[in-house]
């Protein structure tokens, strides 16, 4: 191997002859196989175009990482692991309602930086991923219901090329670099080096938020009320547009006065007023549904605070996955299994108790609508019409769970679709890739054949790591 490339001052290479969580911090160990040949934290552009001419040089395979959060990737000996933690810039303009985002920037930061100037956009649930990561497999945020997915708010994209272009692509672009365009919004894994993109957002004031908060409503209930709990969930549906509704099973922490219990956890956000969102959702109040459960409360949370709740979950290391699968309907029946599903194989696994299960639901209306214009045919995402997905979140301490949980999640989404028409293909994130998960589980075969087209024309000598050949 050649010597290390020429980077400025401020850049570094990092030594990965020590542990490997010195010069790495993922959010999951999963598919870490070996040490990266290198590690290369770039403090400008050109340092980003020196690493990928000493990739080609070496015959390695370049890996751009954003929050890290990307548990399907695979690191080995022949990977060059270009960690864009330094660009960080975010630009908020707020006579155009736009903002400039920096390929390293994490969902915390820009939330943080739009909220602060009272503005949001869609994001996800999650305060340490990758927003452009997000986008490039799919971005599937809170918000949907309202605005659609992160990647219709996406005006224009930096990136930099296999052969060592920087472009600006944008839906003003034509030929190959429009088709670049679209792709990177949901299969732009593996097409270059995102240096920023432009992001439209929206007037915070546009919610109409009591005291600038978000209503949440939670309800929890013991296991033995799995099928009480799941027909409240189905009279939930379908939503408003400013609605999301989740039913997440989880083990009460160590910290609960019966630790290691289930619980079924049943939560409606709403992004409005609160007596539009008791008005929405009034079911929740009743007696005998409040009677059941362990605990019943209304709350409110900054829209800058909401993801706060869910931070253990961000935390780095352990052998942790992200599965999921997207319906139009669910039934109670099929709830119910999953349930018992989950329970078997968090009791059987003591070391995967932190493994949870979230089955989420959102007015489709506004996706639907997005999808029948050029722009949503254009992109690479192909079931707005589905209000549910399943997300199996697995948290294993042993690569003999590890094993076991990917058996699980695909027994956890085959069982919810059986729910769909036969007509009605598979269909998941990007994002949220499994070892066996074939394109068509993600695109239609028209949307396939120009990804490997575009494949050829923008890295036709796999410089780039992707998820797929």
């Amino acid at each position: 191997m050649s010597d290390p490339p020429s980077l400025t001052s401020e850049a570094m290479i990092l030594d990965t002859t020590a542990s490997l969580s010195h010069s790495i911090s993922r959010w999951s160990d999963k598919g870490i196989c070996e040490q990266p040949a290198v590690v290369i934290v770039p403090e400008t552009e050109q340092d980003i175009l020196a690493a990928i001419d000493y990739a080609r040089e070496n015959a390695l395979q370049v890996l751009p990482a954003g929050g890290g959060h990307g548990s399907f990737v695979d690191i080995g000996s022949e990977t060059l692991y270009l960690d864009l933690k330094k660009f960080k810039q975010i630009q908020v303009n707020e006579a155009s309602q736009t903002a400039k985002v920096g390929g390293g920037v994490v969902t915390g930061e820009l939330i943080k930086a739009l909220t602060d100037k009272g503005f949001y956009t869609t994001w996800t649930n999650s305060n340490g991923v990758g927003v452009v990561g997000s986008i490039l497999g799919g971005g599937n945020p809170t918000m949907c219901g309202l605005h659609g997915m992160m990647i219709d708010q996406v005006l224009s994209v930096r990136l930099i090329t296999a052969d060592g272009r920087t472009m600006e692509v944008s839906s003003s672009s034509t030929g190959d670099e429009l088709a670049l365009f679209h792709a990177i919004r949901g299969a732009g894994l593996g097409l270059g080096v995102i240096i920023s993109l432009d992001m439209k957002i929206f007037p915070m004031e546009n919610l109409r938020l009591s005291a600038g908060c978000v209503w949440v409503r939670k309800l929890i209930f013991p296991g033995r009320e799995i099928e009480f709990a799941a027909n409240v969930f189905d009279k939930l549906q379908p939503p408003t547009s400013e609605t999301t509704v989740s039913l997440v099973f989880a083990r009460a922490p160590p910290t609960a006065p019966n630790p290691g219990a289930a619980m079924i956890v049943l939560t409606v956000t709403y992004y409005g007023p609160f007596d539009e969102a008791e008005a929405a959702v009034p079911i929740l109040f009743e007696k005998d549904i409040v009677d059941k459960a362990i605990v019943a409360q209304t709350a409110s949370a900054p829209l800058a605070k909401l993801n706060d709740g869910l931070a253990h979950f961000d935390v780095h290391g352990g052998f942790k996955d992200i599965q999921s699968a997207a319906m139009t309907k669910v039934s109670v029946n099929s709830i119910m299994a999953s349930f018992d599903n989950w329970l078997d194989f968090t009791a059987q696994y003591k070391d995967a108790t932190r493994t949870t299960l979230v089955l989420s639901s959102f007015n489709p209306e506004k996706q639907i609508e997005i999808s029948k214009t050029q722009e949503g045919k254009a992109q690479y995402f192909d079931h707005r019409e589905r209000g549910f997905q399943v997300l199996i979140l697995s948290w294993s301490g042993t690569t003999t769970s590890e094993l076991a949980a990917t058996g699980f999640a695909k027994e956890i989404k085959n069982l919810f679709r059986q729910d769909s028409a036969a007509s009605e293909p598979p269909r998941t994130l990007v994002n949220n890739i499994a070892p066996d998960t074939k394109l068509e589980e993600f695109f239609p075969e028209e949307k396939i054949e120009e990804l490997k087209r575009l494949t050829r024309v923008w890295d036709p000598m796999g410089l780039f790591w992707r998820p797929w050949a």
